[in-house]
């Protein structure tokens, strides 16, 4: 036996034959591979490139559909809508180098809806190598306004109207619908506690429509300073049909100069709430919210002595901001005050 060790020798060593054979089958299977990988990356960026265009495309026509939607709202006609629709659409692509050339179409699905739809070519980086120079891109949106069910603090001012017959003012108020000399009555003719009025007389006749001071807060003395504030800057509470209110007992005369500064400064839009008697009373909460009423004043008289103030003033149709929306069979269906929103 020799004293030498034997070193064990590799595949390599033994077979060298093989070896070079299975470099070369790695090298030919990689040449195969790779221009897959490299397609592969290719086509992951131009697929992310495309989800980032279909974004921005997106955007705009929701952009464009809530802005044809709220001017709707706000009575215009689908002309002056589509305009709006198409500006807002197009301003949001405008600037954006692949997007250029990008054209909203605009329809109106219904007589409250905008529907705006985008279809665009959209340029590729890598897929031309493989015979592909560009994608179509398509979205759509639709916005349409509806009836709110409730609005947040500062949301109305807190004078409702109530329609004095055995239906109350179902079917009774409209959009479009001018109402003048309208008076402010005094709250104890729905049995508020408090002082009495000084207005002759104080009792409204029968089927007459009116208006009388509220309050949101059950336990609220609401001095005549507050009431005023309110008037001039909204009601501090949140308000919903069905909630109940409490119609403001004696005359509050004071109130009438937060009117009257609102009016001086322009701001002669203005939501009202619509109510109907609790009979018996909840509390001190002797009304209820039954719906709102966009409002736009264009005369206001001030009582003085035992004479009671009057207004004259347009039902509209105006957008809210509010994020509640009316079911069906909720409020009065008057679609006065009303909140935008996309449906698709």
């Amino acid at each position: 036996m020799g004293g030498g060790r034997h070193r064990k020798r590799g595949i390599g060593n033994r077979f060298p034959s093989l070896a070079r054979s299975a470099r070369g089958q790695v090298l030919a299977v990689a040449a195969l591979v790779l221009p897959v990988m490299m397609g592969m990356g290719a086509l992951a960026v131009d697929v992310g490139y495309l989800y980032v265009a279909r974004s921005a495309l997106q955007n705009a026509a929701d952009a464009g559909a809530m802005a044809g939607a709220n001017v709707l709202a706000g009575g215009s006609n689908q002309g002056t809508a589509s305009q709006a629709a198409a500006a807002f659409a197009s301003q949001n692509t405008s600037g954006i180098g692949y997007l250029a050339g990008a054209s909203p179409a605009v329809s109106f699905p219904t007589g409250t809806s905008v529907r705006v739809a985008i279809t665009h070519s959209v340029p590729l980086f890598f897929a031309p190598v493989i015979g592909f120079s560009a994608a179509a891109v398509s979205v759509a949106a639709t916005a349409g306004f509806a009836a709110v069910n409730s609005l947040p603090p500062n949301g109305i001012v807190p004078l409702a109207i109530y329609c004095n017959n055995p239906a109350g003012c179902s079917g009774q108020l409209a959009v479009n619908q001018l109402l003048s000399g309208v008076q402010r009555h005094c709250g104890n003719f729905f049995g508020s506690g408090g002082s009495t009025c000084s207005y002759n007389p104080d009792t409204p006749s029968s089927g007459e429509t009116f208006l009388t001071g509220i309050t949101l807060n059950d336990s609220s003395d609401v001095s005549n300073a507050q009431f005023r504030d309110e008037v001039y800057g909204g009601s501090p509470s949140a308000v919903s049909i069905g909630q109940y209110s409490r119609a403001l007992p004696g005359t509050r005369e004071g109130w009438s100069s937060g009117m009257a500064d609102r009016l001086a400064e322009g701001r002669n839009e203005m939501t009202f709430v619509v109510i109907e008697p609790v009979d018996p009373a909840v509390g001190n909460m002797n009304v209820r919210v039954v719906d709102f009423v966009q409002v736009r004043v264009d005369a206001f008289k001030v009582g003085h002595g035992v004479n009671l103030d009057s207004f004259s003033f347009e039902i509209i149709r105006a957008p809210v901001s509010s994020q509640g929306f009316a079911a069906p069979g909720e409020g009065l269906g008057l679609n006065s005050a009303v909140a935008v929103r996309l449906s698709e």
